[in-house]
């Protein structure tokens, strides 16, 4: 990390030497130090309700889960929204119990229609978009300053499986949660061990292209519903 800031810091210098040089007559010196921003303390006993408020503030809904009933909660949103298809990563981490659930006749799971993310996007764009109600991804951490939290796509559970359809139901074990993303940085060592594809979600899908007006559900998924589980 601490390469890594002295490139940062010498990228900074080398610019501003090129700004100050076209300018004459300004007194960069007199400039005050750039503050330092860090994130407050969290204690962990505090992380998780941290994390919840900001989610929801950001218009995402969460569940709390077991390993037990994590199938029949998905099930139940899922009819709420009358919606009968779910598409899921075949070898996902936790694939197994949603075709426990779901392709056994458990209770009234069978209702839903599991649909295997085994195909590829270039060839089934309009499959993608058009006819995949809900997708269900694992998740490898969460952040409780921000409410985010964190993907790293796999072969398993390709990246679109959480960006394009409309509802999408995201695992988030609470045992997984750091206080702030330096803290996550520097823990899960993400300058030597970072993926070719990581993804950080704090909501449902939103813009302010429009009139520069917050909309939600704009683009991607409409429904961020996260499965928080051992909180």
């Amino acid at each position: 990390m601490a390469a890594v800031n002295e490139i940062s810091k010498n990228a900074r210098t080398n610019i501003l030497a090129k700004l100050k040089a076209q300018v004459a007559g300004a007194d960069y010196d007199k400039l005050p130090e750039e503050p330092k921003f860090t994130y407050p303390e969290i204690k962990q006993v505090d992380s998780v309700a941290k994390f919840i408020e900001n989610l929801e503030m950001n218009h995402a809904e969460i569940v709390k889960v077991t390993i037990k009933n994590v199938a029949s909660v998905i099930d139940d949103e899922l009819k709420k929204r009358n919606i009968g298809q779910l598409l899921y990563g075949e070898n996902g981490q936790y694939s197994a119990i949603l075709e426990s659930y779901f392709n056994n006749d458990v209770k009234d799971g069978a209702g839903v229609q599991l649909e295997k993310y085994d195909f590829l996007l270039t060839d089934n764009k309009e499959r993608l978009f058009d006819h995949c109600p809900a997708s269900f991804t694992s998740s490898k951490c969460s952040i409780a300053a921000t409410g985010t939290i964190v993907l790293w796509p796999t072969v398993a559970e390709p990246r679109t499986l959480s960006l394009v359809p409309p509802v999408h139901f995201v695992l988030v074990d609470a045992q997984n949660m750091v206080s702030d993303f330096a803290t996550l940085i520097k823990t899960q060592q993400w300058k030597d061990k970072l993926p070719t594809n990581a993804l950080l979600i704090s909501g449902p899908s939103k813009t302010a292209d429009i009139q520069q007006t917050l909309a939600y559900g704009a683009h991607g998924p409409k429904e961020l519903i996260v499965l928080l589980l051992n909180s």
